[in-house]
């Protein structure tokens, strides 16, 4: 199968490598550009421990040098890439949610967790673990770290693919990656192309943005194995 990757960098660029391997061809357009916020070390404030829904947020806190000081924290990740991402940074307290903000904010509940709760976050976030927290009491300390900034147009060969009709599908890891991706087909006349193409998307929410499509399939567990079972 000839796949369009459009998740982030460096994340894409492995995925690609997986698929590569299982002998599809790969296109690797992200939608998506990560752009690391400056902010202060005292950041955490007094948190007990740190709630992360992105690898992007402990490469944000890994920029900003603040691993060092925050590495103690208990982590609550939101699935298992962003638990190895943290566990590769230098956290050694790592928990892991099933791969969406509502189970992480479960976890988080259920754990008897003591103290507020660290929340480096996007500029843009879909889901809302402060909100889920607060109506579990816990108090959250919500700081964007980072943003995720919208790429302006697709590439040459992103485009001239399309028009051919040769992309068998695409891969959609979030809501905002496909409203994007839609957006840029829109305005470069591409839209009418993608009937030829099958959207995999990570979840409900994001295949029901995707009726341009030939088809939307949406993973049975919000993660790339899903999207992979997919294919």
């Amino acid at each position: 199968m000839n796949i369009l990757v459009t998740r982030p960098q460096p994340q894409a660029g492995k995925t690609a490598q997986k698929l590569i391997a299982m002998g599809h061809d790969v296109i690797v357009e992200p939608m998506l550009r990560f752009q690391p916020l400056t902010v202060n070390r005292d950041v955490a404030g007094d948190a007990k421990a740190i709630a992360v829904t992105s690898a992007n947020a402990i490469e944000a806190l890994v920029v900003n040098g603040l691993v060092d000081q925050l590495q103690h924290l208990p982590v609550y990740s939101v699935g298992e890439a962003t638990a190895k991402a943290a566990e590769t940074s230098g956290f050694q307290n790592v928990f892991k949610a099933e791969g969406d903000v509502d189970s992480l904010g479960r976890l988080i509940a259920s754990s008897g967790q003591q103290g507020s709760v660290f929340y480096p976050a996007a500029v843009d976030r879909s889901g809302d673990l402060a909100g889920q927290l607060k109506q579990q009491g816990i108090a959250c300390h919500l700081t964007e770290v980072y943003q995720m900034a919208a790429v302006t147009g697709f590439s040459e060969t992103t485009r001239e693919q399309i028009h051919a009709g040769t992309v068998d599908c695409a891969l959609f890891y979030s809501l905002r990656t496909i409203q994007i991706f839609l957006m840029i087909a829109k305005l470069e006349k591409t839209t009418v192309f993608l009937n030829s193409m099958k959207a995999l998307c990570v979840s409900k929410r994001v295949e029901e943005q995707a009726g341009g499509f030939g088809e939307g399939l949406t993973a049975k567990t919000p993660s790339e194995d899903g999207l992979f079972e997919l294919l």
